[in-house]
């Protein structure tokens, strides 16, 4: 496996007059040959563009939208499933809560309330528990639908937190979407997962752990199973990977996979909120049939967005990122991956 990048030097007037050069790295995923460019350079105009998190803002926006907000009552006036799909109508896991989205967006659109009776916008007050409950519901959804429909097998299921990651309601959530049409970038990384295992006789994703481990800089470290690391060439900004090595879908994760998986993205959400971008996403890629560990490792995958302010700017769905694919980066992932490993 080859972590491959080339260097470029760019050189310009500023206003003052003088001679200045920047450097840029390209680097490409051996897997899906995404390039991620990293100028660390971008730092000064992120700086001025974006600003920093108003937390005032977000500590009024916590007391305002919890007086109305339909997840902190979900239990007793949330959506019900149809009883011939789930006959108790919700189901409940721990502290999270599953119903269905009232928007939906395919056969079985569902909304896991990580924690129906704690209305917080601080990912650091999320406890790692309950990330797991809600990481728990998600694969029981995903059982269920397949129990239920047979063709229903192909799912994703993730979390938007905040206003600039795309959140409509603040009370943090999952979202689970299970459909009979699969998803194009879950269907990518498992073709590709697949070859590269008949190419090369090996499981990328172990191999990856492996090269990872070795190198240091970008590794993280486990929460039980779940091996954790920066993304060598991020798609997104400060972009983490979770990794389930030998298991390949969300339908056969057990309680301690749901555990490992809710203690890790509890770091890397305070992190980020130490960092002061609050908001981020997170989305599993899961395999659609149970046994595909040989070749595929249920993951999760973060990143941070902007800053919560009254007035965001979302610098990070600029038409590169968003239509053609290869983001720009300010920072290096051996940056943020030094900060983050204490937590680990």
């Amino acid at each position: 496996m080859k972590l491959d990048s080339i260097v470029e030097r760019t050189t310009l007037i500023d206003p003052s007059g003088r001679l200045a050069e920047q450097v840029i790295e390209h680097r490409t995923d051996p897997l899906t040959g995404t390039v991620a460019s990293i100028n660390t350079a971008l730092g000064e105009k992120a700086r001025a563009f974006v600003g920093s998190a108003d937390l005032e803002l977000l500590r009024e926006l916590q007391e305002e939208s919890r007086t109305a907000c339909p997840f902190c009552s979900a239990a007793e006036k949330g959506t019900r499933f149809p009883p011939e799909f789930v006959k108790e109508g919700q189901i409940r896991v721990g502290s999270s809560l599953a119903m269905p989205n009232l928007f939906s967006k395919c056969t079985f659109d569902s909304v896991v309330i990580i924690d129906h009776a704690r209305h917080v916008l601080l990912p650091s007050q999320i406890p790692s528990e309950s990330f797991a409950s809600a990481v728990r519901a998600s694969a029981e959804l995903v059982r269920r639908a397949r129990a239920h429909d047979p063709a229903q097998v192909h799912h994703v299921a993730g979390m938007n937190f905040l206003q600039p990651a795309g959140s409509s309601v603040p009370h943090p959530h999952f979202q689970v979407q299970i459909r009979s049409v699969p998803y194009s970038g879950v269907s990518r990384l498992l073709r590709r997962s697949a070859a590269y295992r008949e190419s090369s006789g090996r499981d990328y994703w172990s191999e990856l752990v492996e090269v990872e481990k070795a190198a240091g800089a970008r590794y993280l470290g486990r929460t039980g199973a779940v091996e954790w690391l920066a993304a060598f060439a991020p798609g997104h900004q400060r972009e983490i990977v979770g990794l389930l090595p030998g298991v390949g879908s969300l339908s056969e994760i057990d309680d301690g996979g749901a555990a490992a998986f809710g203690a890790g993205i509890q770091k890397v959400a305070a992190f980020y909120e130490e960092s002061g971008t609050h908001p981020f996403n997170f989305a599993f890629f899961s395999a659609p049939e149970p046994g595909g560990g040989r070749s595929f490792a249920l993951q999760v995958r973060m990143c941070s967005r902007p800053a919560l302010r009254r007035l965001f700017s979302n610098y990070d769905t600029w038409f590169t990122p968003k239509l053609i694919g290869d983001d720009v980066h300010l920072e290096a992932p051996e940056s943020w991956a030094a900060r983050l490993r204490a937590r680990w």
